[in-house]
């Protein structure tokens, strides 16, 4: 073999290893594109979504009960400890709501997060997401103590973070719906 046919034979080896390696790293950074894509697709549709759609209706509720109840003497609210139903007809509507509408968006919404926590953005759990499974444990007692009859306590020993949480669903919820709509774009292009 002479020099020339050498060099060919050289320079085409070199060129197809080049151009494996090329494909090799193209098919990687599509497979990690498609990876985080599962993952945002993920933590919209098991954690984020239903978080922020059952924090949504819980607002949208509460505010429908405030306006129609709170505003009457029969409740007043204590600073940020909520309302306190005074009147035994107060506390007789109380429980209802807070039996068949609030605790079970509550729990729903911490039982959502507990099976699903390793969806989370966050190296550490959210200090909304840890007030509102302090609340909602604080209620059980409060709604066992009912059940058995005793209605001396109406309220959880730990607030609802309301505000707090809601921002967070929110918040997390639209970040991640950009994120996601990112990665579709880049995913069509590759």
């Amino acid at each position: 073999m002479d020099e020339k046919t050498i060099v060919t034979l050289s320079v085409s080896l070199f060129l197809a290893f080049m151009g494996y390696i090329a494909k090799y790293l193209n098919d990687l950074n599509i497979t990690r594109m498609k990876e985080r894509l599962e993952r945002v697709n993920d933590q919209l549709r098991d954690l984020y979504g239903p978080l922020f759609s059952l924090n949504h209706v819980s607002a949208e509720t509460w505010s429908a009960f405030s306006e129609e109840y709170c505003n009457s003497e029969d409740f007043r609210t204590p600073g940020s400890r909520g309302v306190s139903p005074q009147t035994e007809e107060a506390k007789k509507i109380w429980r209802h709501w807070m039996k068949h509408v609030f605790m079970p968006l509550n729990t729903e919404m911490f039982e959502l997060i507990t099976d699903h926590a390793d969806l989370l953005e966050e190296k550490e759990m959210p200090e909304s997401i840890l007030q509102l499974g302090a609340h909602v444990q604080g209620y059980k007692g409060v709604l066992a103590a009912w059940e058995e009859g005793d209605h001396s306590r109406h309220m959880s020993l730990l607030p609802y973070p309301s505000t707090k949480l809601y921002y967070y669903a929110k918040e997390s919820y639209e970040t991640l719906k950009a994120r996601q709509a990112k990665l579709l774009r880049l995913n069509k292009r590759a």
